[in-house]
């Protein structure tokens, strides 16, 4: 199958709902966070490779510093020679998609319109076999202008209008994909999985 060809398990899957419970509005000055899952299958590791040693070689060129943190293993440590061909290169793969995950993609708009700040960001690739594991990513964020984000999110779901403004956690989804992040990455196919949204009381925040 050609990886750019429509295929079942890349296709987003019908939304899932909001998680049940009351809704909250959000307040400007609230910090939120948002974690969202998926599972990934690499298809061209290759392909993996090669967009990673571009970003590599841009944050380099810039001054940048983007080195992965791959959680368990000690710096310097040699390959695991030991394991088969392909296993080593589906966690190279892994490794490299790590690299590839920008947590605040889609959320250009949100930024520049001042509607929020990113305090942090966080992502965790998780290799289950040689072609096939989890990808987490986590944005923590301080509202700034929650009626802005609520405008970004009603432009382009009107049809949701009222639920937008209800809800923070709907608001932030419509005026931002949380699976953008992975939209423009080659040589995967990737499904969706939970989307989490809370709000984060002042003292786990700290005082950002």
């Amino acid at each position: 199958m050609d990886e750019n060809e429509p295929a079942l398990f890349d296709l987003p899957e019908r939304e899932r709902p909001v998680t049940a419970g009351r809704r909250v509005r959000g307040r400007n000055r609230q910090t939120w966070a948002r974690v969202v899952t998926a599972e990934v299958t690499i298809l061209d590791a290759g392909a993996l490779h090669e967009a990673a040693a571009l970003v590599h070689e841009k944050a380099a060129t810039i001054g940048l510093c983007v080195e992965p943190d791959i959680e368990g293993t000690e710096p310097g440590a040699p390959a695991d020679l030991g394991a088969p061909e392909e296993q080593r290169l589906g966690r190279d793969a892994f490794d490299a998609l790590g690299w590839l995950i920008w947590p605040t993609d889609g959320m250009e708009v949100l930024l520049e319109t001042g509607a929020l700040r990113v305090l942090s960001v966080d992502s965790e690739v998780v290799a289950k076999s040689a072609d096939r594991g989890s990808a987490t990513w986590t944005v923590t964020v301080k509202l700034l202008d929650i009626e802005e984000l609520r405008r970004v999110a009603a432009d382009s779901h009107p049809d949701e209008a009222g639920l937008i403004a209800d809800s923070l956690e709907i608001a932030w989804r419509r005026a931002a994909d949380p699976f953008a992040p992975l939209r423009s990455i080659p040589g995967i196919l990737w499904r969706p999985g939970q989307v989490v949204t809370e709000h984060l009381p002042a003292r786990a925040a700290g005082n950002c």
